[in-house]
């Protein structure tokens, strides 16, 4: 059976305390509801499992979406989500509440995954910065996942953030949170993709920092299978000897 069409489903996400904790109840204002762009693949016949793909940073799902063939040709189903802040899910761009905000969103994701196929093995495949995410994911809800994948992945991220004030200037004056730098290693603004950015929060990038910090060194302590690869093509085969038929 042939790869069908990609379709899209939007998740309605919780608004965030500036610490990433879920904050007032589900609302259709626009300061409430938060829509996040999941772009989906159905499996080539019977689904084996399903597998998230978690982007880089300065990124979106739909650059994932030859990986996201090659696997759903291999009987996966694919979900690929556009972080908050990037692609065509809301959010400043670059810029998120912390940690926190990003483990429920892809807490949500997981879900919506698991109302599909309930009882389907279901992989974590992240990207660089997503990579990190996924890591963290895989070590606070280690439940969820019967594998992850780290492809090329950023444990020790650095970044061009905003500098802040010194001196006399530091007792009157602060950064704010989403004060805007940059990512600084080739996530560049794409004339052909719109979608795509170089920005990255002050928050933002200090909570990437501290996850690298908090997450990097448990990596080797995961139950689940898990392997750093260097190349997407070599997912699909990693897969078939981690979680054979």
């Amino acid at each position: 059976m042939s790869v069908g069409e990609p379709f899209v489903t939007y998740l309605e996400l919780r608004e965030s305390t500036p610490e990433g904790e879920q904050g007032a109840g589900l609302s259709h204002s626009s300061s409430g509801l938060v829509l996040l762009h999941v772009l989906e693949l159905a499996a080539a016949g019977e689904p084996r499992g399903a597998v998230t793909v978690v982007h880089e940073a300065g990124e979106h799902g739909g650059r994932y979406l030859e990986l996201a063939r090659g696997l759903a040709a291999a009987g996966w189903a694919v979900a690929l989500p556009d972080l908050r802040g990037h692609g065509r899910s809301e959010g400043p761009r670059g810029h998120s509440n912390g940690i926190k905000e990003i483990l429920r969103d892809l807490g949500d994701v997981q879900d919506h995954v698991a109302y599909r196929q309930p009882e389907a093995p279901k992989v974590l495949l992240g990207h660089g910065l997503g990579a990190l995410w996924a890591l963290a994911y895989a070590c606070e809800r280690p439940g969820d996942l019967a594998a992850l994948v780290l492809l090329e992945p950023r444990l020790q991220p650095k970044f061009e953030l905003p500098a802040k004030p010194s001196g006399l200037l530091k007792s009157f004056k602060r950064l704010a949170p989403g004060a805007p730098g940059k990512l600084g290693f080739g996530t560049a603004a794409d004339p052909s993709d719109p979608l795509r950015h170089d920005v990255i929060t002050l928050r933002a990038g200090e909570q990437a920092i501290e996850a690298a910090a908090k997450y990097g060194p448990r990596l080797s302590q995961l139950s689940m299978p898990a392997q750093t690869l260097a190349a997407a093509g070599e997912v699909v085969a990693w897969l078939e000897r981690a979680l054979p038929r």
